[in-house]
């Protein structure tokens, strides 16, 4: 079975129809069964407080309301709960310091989260370097945005 730890945008991507990459995160999710999803707290925050904006384009609702949308995703959606058990501050995680830029912080410690629990990183994301994390050029998986390329 392929299991994935998805960043927020992967998320707010299955959840929101009107989200700009709905269409390619389905045909992700479709063409991966069966597979498990790792949600992590760091990414349910994320995704409750992004999708529950006023300023997001397709506001989802109050925090309750994103709150309750996440949780009922989660139960359907073959996934369970992953823990926060690693640091960037360890340098056996971190091998390349100097591309820990402020950007990039979570990018990185979920690629080295999902390393830690023998998942693949899903995103959107082209520009992460994984090469700063052990284990992260492996780990990492860039969903195709077109048809054409998945």
């Amino acid at each position: 079975m392929n299991r994935f730890l998805p960043d927020v945008n992967t998320v707010l991507a299955l959840l929101d129809p009107m989200h700009v990459h709905h269409e390619a995160a389905h045909r992700w999710y479709a063409a991966t069964r069966p597979m498990k999803l790792l949600i992590c707290s760091h990414v349910e925050n994320g995704v409750i407080r992004v999708a529950s904006q006023p300023g997001y384009p397709n506001c989802l609702g109050t925090s309750g309301r994103v709150r309750a949308i996440l949780q009922l995703f989660i139960r359907n959606a073959p996934a369970e709960s992953c823990v926060h058990d690693i640091s960037l501050l360890d340098d056996g995680i971190l091998l390349h310091q100097e591309l820990l830029t402020p950007s990039r912080v979570s990018d990185l410690y979920l690629l080295a989260l999902a390393v830690s629990h023998g998942v693949r990183f899903a995103t959107f994301d082209q520009r992460i370097p994984a090469g700063a994390v052990s284990g992260g050029p492996e780990a990492l998986v860039v969903i195709p945005i077109s048809a054409a390329s998945s």
